[in-house]
């Protein structure tokens, strides 16, 4: 083995290119939780570039039942298990919302809303 061998190969990328200015520039977007160039996480299918926000660790607890569930909906899916809790959350607002609005007016004595 020579040494040229150990000589790091530089490897194709199907990242786009950007000059430093537009990764500066990009910092301020960051910070505000929009990133265009240096993405925080993949976005899940419901949401859009206004929805994204910088993520923080959580720490819950879960039964061992829903720790179990959560490991082989994961290994079913491929899907780590933070995506797929954020997506449960993002689905069980959904529905909550839905409801809300769903939710028959009731008037008061007078017959106004």
């Amino acid at each position: 083995m020579a040494l040229s061998d150990l000589k790091k190969k530089c490897l194709q990328s199907n990242k786009p290119a950007f000059t430093a200015d537009e990764f500066i520039e990009d910092a301020n977007n960051y910070a505000l939780g929009l990133p265009r160039i240096v993405s925080l996480r993949k976005q899940l299918p419901e949401e859009d570039d206004t929805t994204r926000l910088p993520m923080r660790h959580a720490t819950f607890t879960l039964s061992e039942e829903a720790i179990a569930a959560l490991n082989d909906l994961s290994e079913l899916t491929g899907e780590a298990k933070s995506k797929l809790i954020r997506r449960l959350i993002l689905r069980a607002t959904q529905h909550v919302q839905l409801e809300l609005t769903q939710l028959p007016t009731t008037k008061n004595k007078t017959g106004v809303d």
